[in-house]
């Protein structure tokens, strides 16, 4: 019988970790969330790996990619078959093993009025574990968080943290676009548009490692942060019908 919640695990290159976060989230999650796992094209066995657990556990649902389309493009396949399988939640979580499956009833048991849940990792109540945090990524978080809440008045404190927990009312008849890893900023943007309630929610901030590439040349953190900014420009004027000027806000 499919439950009231799904939760969609974008999966690229994760062989040393696909395997602990699937039986982790079955034992935490399986009472009151379907789980679909979506594969981007990985490389490195991963696909196999997801096959190999689907025959031990049928009850998960795959979505396998051909080639890497990013990781925005992934959540959006996960969005799009949660809309159309008619489920009332969703929620997303990371494979890297930096959201722990623990935490998704803390999602779940959040006021179902609330239209977002956002984890967050810069909370005072956020513990940290692993490695130090990455500098560029930290600090990165948060000028954009800062400018996002200078813009959009929305009194957040991690613009970047993908552990969500979304309802189906407010996200069903919009379709994300942005396929890459600036596709928080189309959220965020669409939150602000379409007045969407919201609230944070207290997670660990988790680094195994600080190897994790973004592709191309977006390691280097100065485009980066103009990639982050240009998705930004572009799906405010789409929304809002206006140029938002961030001249301001150039990375010293």
């Amino acid at each position: 019988m499919q439950k009231d919640c799904l939760t969609i695990i974008p999966v690229f290159n994760e062989k040393n970790t696909v395997t602990q976060v699937v039986e982790k989230t079955l034992h935490h999650a399986s009472a009151f969330s379907d789980i679909l796992l979506v594969d981007d094209g990985s490389s490195d066995g991963s696909t196999q790996i997801l096959l190999q657990l689907q025959k031990k556990y049928p009850q998960i649902f795959l979505i396998l990619k051909e080639k890497n389309y990013g990781y925005g493009a992934s959540l959006n396949s996960g969005f799009q078959f949660a809309i159309e399988k008619n489920y009332s939640f969703w929620i997303t979580m990371d494979c890297d093993e930096q959201h722990q499956p623990k935490d998704l009833i803390r999602f779940q048991e959040i006021d179902p009025k609330i239209e977002l849940v956002s984890g967050t990792r810069y909370h005072p109540n956020s513990k940290t574990q692993g490695i130090p945090s990455p500098k560029d990524r930290v600090e990165i978080n948060y000028r954009i968080t800062k400018y996002l809440n200078a813009i959009y008045n929305l009194q957040i404190t991690d613009a970047f943290c993908g552990f969500k927990r979304y309802k189906r009312e407010a996200f069903a008849n919009y379709n994300f676009k942005v396929t890459g890893y600036s596709s928080p900023m189309e959220l965020w943007t669409y939150i602000t548009w379409k007045k969407i309630s919201f609230t944070e929610i207290a997670v660990d901030r988790i680094y195994i490692t600080d190897d994790r590439s973004f592709g191309e040349d977006l390691d280097k953190k100065r485009k980066r942060y103009k990639y982050y900014l240009q998705t930004w420009k572009q799906i405010h004027r789409e929304l809002f019908g206006e140029n938002l000027s961030l001249k301001i806000y150039k990375y010293t």
